[in-house]
């Protein structure tokens, strides 16, 4: 995408917050621009006396959510915002990096603003912070303009028109956008007021730098091409004259020849209009948006209301309200733009770098401003350094799919930051005044009159008769307008007649079936109280069963306790006891093995001994002595141990039975 415009300008990483009133740089109005520095004191000491002051255009960034292609693609957030609304945008300028197994954070750059939205904001929120104090400033007597600027999809038209339908109440939807949330309150405050008033919309179209009027009559089909979608114009159409740009000396502005102002009575018959020219608009599919505007659109609100004056003469206060919906800057590589999308688009990318341009050359100061290198320039003179109040809003995407488009539309935002305006209130006239240039025109037709009486029909002029040829046109343009005009109130009367009718049948309805739901609220009272008492006795039993329930619960577990000790115990006296009986059977084997050499040794000596006898009397009495001291000694041993072993035996005996009622009292 080209971007805004041609400089190589770009905002330090982190831009200080500063209040942008502070700039040296003063800069001046279209006209001044466009007929060089002549501008004389006295002028400046009558806007000093007028306590007119020079401000700064108000920039506002909007960022959407990701939309479903971008959640398709993956494509990660870089845009940071302070919640529903702050006042500086952060966004990152490339994608983190890893080295070594370090990852590197992406680099940001930060951009004050006099309004952030984030995701979170609503269209209500908008309109109460942005659009709410221009048109309060508007019913002062100021022009106003509102226009929203960024790439294609990133939700210009739905921020500026919205949904256009209303609720079953007639007032806005809550996806309504700022024109009709703008309508809807300028009439509720209007009707509040006692003064009179007056409400003129027009509604105009910048495409292929072709103006068209949206709210035409006959709207002819763009030259050289058909309407997309087959919306808005008829096929057999008549081509009608394009309207052209005029430069208004009187006002430094620019007029559009042959645009029409259709009169508004009601906020409904405004919004008819704006859903009118939005299906007549030029729109088209691209990679990006689906209902992609391919031209500008300028929705104008023109207020005249009457005030007291000193002198007892009313004065007229005139305010305007410009709503304008910019094209979509795209790239037409990645748009996916061809043949006449891709002119299309060319043409678009042209005037926003014109517009570029012209924000350019008004913060520069520079001696010309190119406001004539576009229609669109021109018509946005007047709000770009002239004498109306401006508001941006420029629309983002937080994907980083999108990182070069968002980061030139923030740029072209901070630029146009600089602009400074010099707002003035329009010039009052009073009602003397008002019927003065009407006596001046009427003593003007009288005389056209006369000179036909006495010329017996000789033609009157060719300025004259021009000027009554289109007045009659509009006349009988405002006539047809009109009929179709009662045509559609009837229409919606009948629609809200037949809503009111279904209405008080769905509130009879509503009345008999509150009615029976009051009598079985009451009956439902009466089993409510019932039940609350058995539910309290209920309670009051489940809170004893669970005192009985823990009672038990700590018994068995002490139980387990004592059943797993005695457990232990017994297990180690088993051990024990086979020990012992070990012990015994050892005991015994020695002793008979013993008893066995004995008698073999004692038969073996007995033998060979036979002639020693005398000699070993003595011996075999001391042997025999012996030999029984150690059976007395044995037997000794073996009544201890199986004494014992019967005490052991008993107290297991013991144990076991006490372990057997202990698991009896757990059964």
């Amino acid at each position: 995408m080209p971007p805004p415009h041609t400089t190589n300008f770009r905002p330090r990483s982190v831009l200080a917050k500063s209040d942008s009133s502070q700039r040296s740089a003063t800069l001046t109005t279209a006209a001044d621009s466009e007929a060089g520095p002549s501008r004389t004191a006295a002028s400046s000491q009558q806007r000093l006396a007028n306590g007119e002051a020079d401000t700064n255009i108000k920039v506002v960034i909007r960022c959407r959510r990701r939309s479903e292609r971008e959640i398709q693609d993956n494509s990660p957030i870089i845009v940071t915002t302070n919640g529903a609304r702050g006042d500086d945008i952060t966004i990152e300028t490339c994608a983190p990096s890893t080295s070594l197994g370090i990852v590197a954070l992406p680099t940001t750059r930060t951009y004050p603003f006099d309004m952030v939205f984030g995701p979170e904001a609503d269209q209500a929120s908008i309109y109460h912070d942005v659009v709410h104090p221009m048109l309060e400033e508007v019913l002062m007597g100021y022009n106003c303009t509102l226009f929203a600027y960024g790439q294609t999809g990133t939700g210009k038209t739905h921020t500026m028109q919205g949904d256009l339908a209303t609720t079953p109440m007639g007032n806005p939807s809550s996806q309504a956008g700022m024109i009709p949330r703008a309508l809807f309150k300028l009439f509720q405050q209007l009707e509040a007021s006692s003064t009179d008033f007056s409400v003129k919309i027009s509604f105009v179209e910048l495409y292929n730098e072709e103006l068209r009027d949206l709210l035409a009559s006959e709207l002819p089909a763009p030259s050289g091409s058909s309407q997309p979608m087959g919306m808005g114009v008829h096929k057999d159409a008549p081509q009608q004259a394009n309207l052209k740009l005029f430069d208004d000396a009187s006002k430094k502005g620019v007029i559009i020849q042959g645009l029409e102002e259709t009169p508004v009575r009601t906020a409904a018959d405004a919004l008819a209009l704006l859903t009118k020219g939005s299906h007549r608009r030029q729109i088209a599919a691209t990679k990006f948006n689906d209902h992609s505007s391919r031209s500008h659109s300028v929705f104008s609100i023109t207020i005249h209301t009457s005030m007291p004056s000193s002198t007892g003469d009313g004065l007229l206060r005139v305010g305007k309200l410009n709503l304008v919906d910019l094209a979509g800057s795209e790239n037409i590589g990645r748009s996916g733009a061809e043949n006449k999308r891709a002119r299309e688009a060319g043409m678009i990318n042209q005037s926003l770098l014109t517009l570029g341009r012209v924000i350019n050359a008004l913060v520069d100061a520079s001696p010309h401003v190119p406001y004539r290198e576009s229609k669109l320039t021109r018509l946005l003179q007047d709000s770009l350094g002239g004498r109306t109040k401006t508001c941006i809003i420029a629309t983002i995407s937080p994907a980083r799919s999108n990182m070069e488009e968002t980061l030139s539309t923030l740029d072209y935002a901070i630029r146009a930051k600089s602009i400074r305006n010099r707002p003035e209130v329009n010039q009052q006239m009073t009602r003397n005044a008002l019927i003065k240039d009407y006596v001046a025109e009427i003593t003007r037709l009288h005389a056209d009159l006369r000179a036909v009486r006495e010329k017996s029909g000789i033609i009157i002029s060719e300025e004259s008769w021009a000027k009554m040829a289109a007045e009659q046109e509009l006349k009988e343009t405002e006539r047809l307008e009109a009929v179709k005009q009662v045509e559609i109130l009837e229409g919606q009367m009948k629609a809200v007649r037949e809503e009111f009718e279904e209405a008080m049948a769905l509130l009879s309805r509503t009345d008999e079936e509150l009615r029976e739901t009051k009598v079985r609220s009451e009956g439902t009272t009466t089993e409510l109280v019932d039940t609350r008492s058995q539910l309290t006795a209920v309670e009051g039993a489940l809170e004893e069963e669970i005192v009985v329930r823990q009672a038990h619960q700590k018994s068995e577990e002490a139980l387990h306790g004592v059943v797993a000790e005695w457990k232990e115990v017994a297990q180690d006296y088993e051990g024990d006891v086979k020990g012992l009986f070990g012990k015994l059977e050892r005991k015994a084997a020695a002793f008979g093995s013993n008893i066995r050499v004995v008698n073999k040794q004692g038969k073996t000596l007995s033998t060979e001994t036979q002639v020693m006898s005398t000699k070993v009397d003595g011996f075999v009495k001391l042997a025999t002595q012996h030999l029984h001291k150690v059976k007395t000694e044995t037997e000794q041993f073996q009544s201890k141990e199986l004494e014992a072993l019967s005490i052991i035996s008993s107290r297991i005996k013991e144990q076991l039975e006490k372990v057997q009622e202990a698991l009896k009292l757990i059964h």
